[in-house]
């Protein structure tokens, strides 16, 4: 078993399905369309949790990009998949909440998930699901949950594509998601970040290499320490006229 080194990802976020059932103004999903449609195939999430069992990562798991999760009909498998695989990994649902009754979430922590982050999103309907779920939610269970309003988002322009959100220019601040975090869509591409909505950063595909091979993979390599550096962000269009800053 090949141990991850320090420096190497800590956080894996896979598209399991691609709909959502909100539109918010402030999310691509309001008027652009996803690259890819539809719902991981379970052979590939199970390809992708063989792969992270062998290199014996213990980080955080979540199932989203751009998507609904709970909307995802293998959500409940691909959760007992990834507690199976991995079982020191921490498990985060990341979710509108619009559809998080008790007795679900309940059933997913059993399944094996860690905690939920849930936001309630702008313009919800009346009689919001997880307003009433929260409020019969036990102190411990509570625990286990970050709610926030979405008032409370530090909001980006998700790499350019919404230009009237956050406008201010931070391409000379160096980007370091990329140094822990990446994305694998439904269909196995690999992207860096989970702002490249359109996908144009994509470093391979898991169909065609393991996820180490394309990690230590010399693009992914420059990318990232070029992501690092003041000035970095303007190696690329994507980067360059993006404003989200993480540290």
């Amino acid at each position: 078993m090949i141990e991850l080194s320090k420096d190497q990802f800590s956080a894996v976020e896979i598209e399991i399905n691609s709909n959502c059932n909100m539109s918010c103004s402030y999310c691509p999903n309001s008027g652009h369309a996803r690259i890819e449609q539809g719902e991981m195939d379970p052979a590939l999430f199970e390809r992708i949790m063989v792969q992270l069992r062998d290199i014996n990562f213990k980080g955080r798991i979540s199932y989203h990009f751009y998507n609904e999760p709970l909307l995802c009909k293998n959500l409940d498998l691909f959760v007992q998949m990834t507690r199976g695989y991995l079982p020191a990994c921490v498990i985060v649902i990341y979710s509108n909440g619009t559809l998080l009754t008790e007795k679900k979430m309940k059933s997913l922590l059993e399944l094996g998930v860690t905690s939920f982050y849930i936001t309630k999103h702008e313009d919800v309907k009346k009689g919001y699901v997880f307003a009433k779920t929260y409020d019969s939610l036990s102190p411990e269970l509570r625990n286990k949950i970050h709610y926030q309003n979405f008032k409370e988002i530090n909001f980006s322009n998700r790499a350019g594509i919404l230009t009237d959100i956050a406008t201010d220019d931070v391409s000379a601040i160096p980007c370091f998601l990329p140094l822990y975090l990446m994305v694998i869509t439904l269909k196995g591409n690999i992207l860096p970040c989970y702002e490249d909505f359109y996908q144009k950063l994509s470093m391979g595909n898991i169909h065609e290499e393991g996820i180490l091979d394309i990690w230590n993979s010399k693009k992914y390599k420059d990318f990232r320490e070029t992501l690092k550096k003041k000035n970095g962000r303007k190696s690329n269009e994507t980067c360059k006229g993006c404003t989200c800053v993480r540290f």
